[in-house]
């Protein structure tokens, strides 16, 4: 073998030793985004049982929730703060999950059943007619964007007030 030969056959390993690094550097990038997946969609998780466990501790806040969404107006002014802090923590997640989902760290399946409890509470006359003309500004203005083109949930999702009451009077 001619000292040429020598120093083509060593450029061939060497390009094909760097094409398996890329090709190992592109595997462990795949994997690392999957793992960043897997962890907002946990933080997310734990995030909206946090928000819940005052709400199972306090029938109150599910009964102001319940009240103010349908009427703002019409709740007492303990029930509209109740609402208010749950509201405001439930959108800033949702503004978190909507995020995640626009940057593809939260996939569509995921991101439908957030969509459609975000829609549910954002559509409700409650909310657009007290609370959210008050807060919207304390969410970023693509996220306002995008709820003001969101439709209304479907309506057999219904209203707090309708999931909270007698079964047997529906």
């Amino acid at each position: 073998m001619t000292l040429e030969q020598a120093s083509y056959l060593s450029q061939v390993v060497g390009a094909l030793a760097v094409l398996a690094s890329l090709i190992f550097v592109g595997m462990q990038i795949r994997q690392n985004t999957h793992s960043q997946q897997i962890v907002a969609v946990s933080s997310l998780a734990a995030a909206i049982a946090a928000i819940n466990v005052p709400a199972m501790q306090s029938p109150a806040l599910g009964e102001a929730l319940a009240k103010a969404t349908r009427d703002w107006g019409a709740a007492t002014r303990e029930q509209r703060v109740l609402a208010h802090f749950f509201l405001f923590s439930y959108f800033k997640l949702c503004e978190n999950a909507w995020y995640q989902h626009s940057r593809g760290a939260l996939d569509a399946t995921q991101w439908a059943g957030w969509e459609t409890m975000l829609r549910a509470f954002y559509h409700s006359s409650g909310v657009q007619g007290g609370w959210w003309p008050r807060r919207r500004r304390a969410y970023s203005p693509e996220f306002q964007s995008y709820l003001a083109a969101t439709a209304p949930a479907p309506e057999d999702i219904g209203s707090l007030e309708q999931l909270f009451s007698d079964p047997t009077t529906q």
